[in-house]
């Protein structure tokens, strides 16, 4: 295991280069994972997701290629997606109960969501960086390989409570990540 003295070293000679705007890490999420843009207003439920400020989400992409969500998905993921598939069989939703217009897609997407056939990302941005993210569908992978993109331009900002601190766990996080997808060696 590498030590987290040497990867904060790695950090620091290497910093500036760990800084990614927005249209870098919409560039890697396309190159990289083949996600595609939707429109982040069929997700119903994202005005009051406090996860977010509404009026700053800069864009939404989907992953739908089996091949790829095949990797992004962990064992405890693809379990859990396997249960959402037996109990969403067990109780079917209602389709004609549903009005035939936003409500459908927004259930649809849920549903694909659940049972890992798309993953989809948020993005927020203050127009210059990526201020916040959130994968649906629960991907540790790509969870952490997008807190690798977006941490430095937030520390690099002061837009972040992350400390460039080996006691700060949020930050050793972020090493290791780095670390994990080569962005530091």
């Amino acid at each position: 295991m590498i030590s987290i003295e040497f990867l904060q070293k790695k950090y620091t000679s290497k910093k500036a280069h760990l800084i990614f705007s927005r249209e870098q890490v919409v560039e890697l999420l396309k190159r990289k994972f083949k996600a595609e843009e939707f429109d982040y207003h069929d997700l119903l439920d994202l005005p009051n997701d406090d996860h977010f400020n509404y009026k700053n989400i800069y864009t939404a992409f989907a992953i739908k290629d089996y091949k790829i969500l095949a990797k992004l998905f962990n064992e405890t993921e693809r379990e859990n997606h396997s249960e959402e598939v037996i109990d969403n069989r067990e109780n079917p939703l209602n389709f004609n109960k549903i009005k035939k217009n936003k409500e459908q897609i927004y259930n649809h997407i849920l549903l694909d969501e659940q049972e890992g056939r798309r993953l989809d990302i948020i993005l927020e941005s203050d127009g210059h960086i990526i201020t916040e993210f959130q994968v649906r569908a629960e991907s540790e992978f790509l969870n952490k390989y997008l807190n690798s993109l977006t941490v430095g331009a937030k520390l690099s900002k002061g837009s972040t409570d992350t400390k460039e601190d080996l006691k700060d766990e949020d930050f050793i996080f972020y090493l290791q990540n780095l670390y994990e997808f080569g962005f530091i060696k």
